[in-house]
C-alpha cells in the first residue's frame, strides 16, 4: 500500500486533516492516535480482507512505515 492510499483513508474514513500527514510524520504528530487505528484497522479488514491489530499499527514509527506495514499484511493477506 503507498503513503498516497493510507493517507486518503486517514483522512477520509479516520477524518484526519491532511496537513501533517507527510510520508517522514510520527504517527502522533501526524494526529494519528489509537482511534484513528482502530478505524483504519477496521477498514482494512473490510476493504481488504485483512486483520492488523492496533497494537501492531501503532509499531509503525511514521505514516511511511504505516504504509508499508500495510502493504507488507496485505500482500500476504
Amino acid at each position: 500500500m503507498t503513503f498516497d492510499q493510507v493517507k486518503e483513508i486517514l483522512t477520509s474514513r479516520c477524518g484526519l486533516p491532511s496537513g501533517p500527514l507527510t510520508p517522514e510524520a510520527p504517527l502522533a504528530g501526524a494526529g494519528v492516535d489509537s482511534m484513528a487505528l482502530v478505524v483504519l484497522s477496521l477498514h482494512l479488514e473490510d476493504r481488504f480482507g485483512v486483520e492488523i491489530s492496533e497494537d501492531e499499527l501503532s509499531t509503525a514509527a511514521s505514516v511511511d512505515d504505516l504504509a508499508a506495514l500495510i502493504g507488507r499484511q496485505t500482500a500476504c493477506g
